[in-house]
C-alpha cells in the first residue's frame, strides 16, 4: 500500500515512523511491537493500534501475525550520516605494514598513566616514540592499533576526570579513523 496522496503523518505518527526506521537501520531489521512499547513506554494495545493506523494510512507495510515484519513506506525520514552511501573502500596494506600515529607529549603521558592494560612492550614503544616538532610518532600495525584502541577505550570508560576522558576519547577517535580507513585482509 502506498501512502495516501499528500498524506502527512501527525507529529506522534512521525515519532513512531522515525523510531521504526532508525531501529531498522541500526539493528539491521525491524523492531517487534514489544521494542516499540519499551521505547515509548506505552501499553501493548496502544502500540498495536498505532501500527494499524500507520498501516491503514499507507506509511508502513507489515505481514499480520509475522514478527518483525514492519517496513516503513513513508519517504520523509532521513538520518544524516546513516542514510549515506556505504563507507569508501579501505586502503589495503600488508599485515605487517605499520602506520604512523602521532601523540602530543601530554597524550603520551596520559596513555602511560591511564592505560593500565598496555603490555610492557607496548608501554616501551610509546615511551620511545620518535619526537617530532611538537608531537611523538609511533608506527604500529593494524593489530597493534586495535589493541591500543581497546586499552584507550577502557581507560576512557573508567576515567574519573572528565578532561582525561575527553582526551582519551580524542585519541581513540584518531586510532579508530586509521582502523576504519585501512585493512590488511
Amino acid at each position: 500500500m502506498k501512502p495516501l496522496k499528500d498524506a502527512k503523518p501527525t507529529p506522534r505518527q512521525l515519532e513512531f515512523l522515525t523510531f521504526i526506521a532508525g531501529y531498522t537501520l541500526l539493528m539491521k531489521g525491524p523492531p517487534a511491537e514489544a521494542d516499540i512499547q519499551r521505547h515509548f513506554q506505552i501499553t501493548p494495545p496502544s502500540v498495536h493500534q498505532m501500527i494499524l493506523t500507520l498501516e491503514k494510512r499507507g506509511f508502513i507495510s507489515r505481514v499480520p501475525g509475522q514478527a518483525r515484519s514492519i517496513t516503513v513506506l513513508y519517504p520523509g525520514i532521513q538520518f544524516p550520516g546513516l542514510n549515506a552511501p556505504s563507507n569508501p573502500p579501505r586502503k589495503k596494506i600488508k599485515p605487517d605494514e605499520k602506520l604512523s600515529i602521532t601523540f602530543s607529549k601530554q597524550e603520551q603521558q596520559l596513555l602511560l598513566d591511564e592505560c593500565l592494560c598496555l603490555s610492557p612492550e607496548f608501554e616501551n614503544r610509546i615511551r620511545l616514540a620518535i619526537l617530532g616538532k611538537k608531537s611523538l610518532s609511533v608506527r604500529l600495525t593494524l593489530d597493534d592499533l586495535d589493541e591500543l584502541g581497546g586499552c584507550v577505550a577502557a581507560a576512557a570508560n573508567h576515567a574519573e576526570i572528565v578532561k582525561q576522558q575527553k582526551a582519551l576519547d580524542r585519541i581513540f577517535s584518531r586510532i579508530q579513523k586509521l582502523l576504519d580507513t585501512h585493512t590488511d585482509e
